[in-house]
């Protein structure tokens, strides 16, 4: 029986290569959070539904009485596109994110109604105005958003049979760094701004059973507050994952209440193993190449698996440099890692240069994910790039460099082997995403 309130859509548009591949995907690592807690927002006076499209397709049969779409630069041309066949169905598309709040006049052509910046005090004033039917073409958050006392965000609307890790969570925003291929500071801020301990506690308290992910940028940014955290979280025997920056290891105190807190896994931002890369991008005063081998040692002998981050294809790189990356992940035994395409993302100051440089090759922003090449590298090909990358993913998955990485490990030997595998399996769709 439908009900008397109005129903509020919150789409999250997917990338191409998640929809048009050979194999549609239907299973995702982690939610995003963006939605549900927008949702937490909305639930008094809507009837909220989620909808991911990387896991989920759209029923455009259904017509709710509004539509919220969050964009990413990514997922741009696919939000403009989704937005379009509501507009024409006459439901009205209010859109916000990180791609709208820098390119307000593009995602006007397509909307409704804007929410510029961080979401919340701007989202809450356009419900209230949609409720009113007075909404307006734009609502601008321009003070980053109190974080005490946030509803708990609507995971529950989200299905958790399609996230390998379902329960996600934030304790922080900001970032201090103005590392020039990174927009998370220009979005959230360069101050950390915390969510109290005792909240973040009484959410894990709530959240089902299962291992916790951390979404903050870097949850050991603040030693002293993480230190808190950590041991607030101990009686609750939760195991979790997150990111931090290395420097976690120069700190044993923190490291150990990490891994007595439960941390089984950190997401690294490693980069380059090029000092010069490192301190062009302004994150050579965080990364000591010097110090990698030993950082890496130390969380590791804590307990803690090393999920490396690497950027291929600096302006000083060339291709066979990222064959000696995947050379320095075997000789450190990281248990995974990443590697991405040196993307300049629009309004960072990486982008700015190049464009200023007429290095920028093309505005298809479903491009810009850090898996294709959009730009004229310093020292290779586009091509060049591409294909070095794409080798580097096959030499770190490849049967020989996982029994390297693992011959050595006394405990969670069957989950990292079958990550590693399913890594090793994947490729070819994975490459088939980064050549669409």
């Amino acid at each position: 029986m439908k009900s008397d309130r109005p129903e509020l859509l919150l789409l999250q548009p997917a990338q191409d290569k998640d929809r048009l591949g050979k194999h549609r995907r239907r299973k995702s690592s982690i939610p995003k959070l963006n939605l549900p807690i927008l949702a937490a927002h909305a639930d008094r006076d809507f009837d909220v539904r989620i909808i991911d499209e990387a896991v989920d397709d759209i029923d455009f049969s259904c017509r709710p009485d509004l539509v919220g779409i969050s964009v990413i630069t990514q997922t741009a041309l696919r939000a403009y596109e989704i937005a379009d066949t509501y507009r024409e169905m006459n439901v009205p598309v209010v859109m916000g994110g990180f791609h709208v709040s820098f390119f307000p006049e593009e995602a006007h052509e397509h909307a409704d109604a804007l929410v510029l910046g961080e979401g919340e005090g701007a989202w809450n004033e356009l419900l209230a105005d949609f409720l009113a039917g007075r909404m307006k073409r734009q609502y601008r958050t321009d003070r980053p958003h109190n974080l005490e006392g946030l509803p708990a965000p609507r995971l529950d609307l989200m299905r958790r049979d399609a996230y390998g890790l379902p329960n996600v969570l934030e304790t922080a925003r900001g970032c201090p760094h103005a590392c020039s291929y990174c927009a998370v500071s220009l979005f959230w801020g360069r101050k950390f701004r915390f969510r109290p301990i005792e909240e973040v506690t009484e959410e894990i308290k709530a959240l089902p059973q299962g291992e916790l992910v951390f979404v903050d940028d870097n949850i050991a940014g603040s030693h002293n507050r993480a230190k808190k955290l950590f041991k607030a979280m101990m009686p609750l025997k939760r195991r979790w994952s997150g990111q931090s920056d290395i420097r976690i290891a120069d700190d044993p105190e923190l490291l150990d209440l990490a891994a007595k807190s439960g941390c089984k896994w950190l997401f690294i931002g490693i980069e380059s193993i090029n000092p010069e890369n490192l301190a062009k991008v302004g994150k050579s005063k965080v990364n000591v190449v010097e110090k990698y081998r030993e950082s890496i040692a130390k969380i590791r002998k804590a307990g803690i698996k090393v999920f490396g981050s690497f950027i291929l294809g600096f302006d000083d790189d060339r291709e066979g440099d990222f064959l000696e990356i995947v050379k320095f992940c075997i000789k450190n035994k990281l248990e995974a890692a990443n590697f991405y395409i040196y993307t300049p993302l629009p309004f960072t100051k990486l982008f700015e240069d190049m464009e200023e440089e007429n290095r920028i090759i093309h505005r298809d922003w479903s491009k810009y994910d850090c898996n294709h090449v959009v730009h004229k590298p310093g020292k290779m090909s586009p091509d060049e790039l591409l294909e070095g990358y794409l080798k580097a993913y096959r030499k770190m998955y490849s049967l020989p460099s996982i029994f390297k990485r693992t011959t050595s490990l006394r405990t969670g030997l069957f989950e990292i082997l079958a990550f590693n595998i399913a890594r090793r399996i994947n490729y070819r769709r994975f490459e088939e995403g980064c050549k669409i």
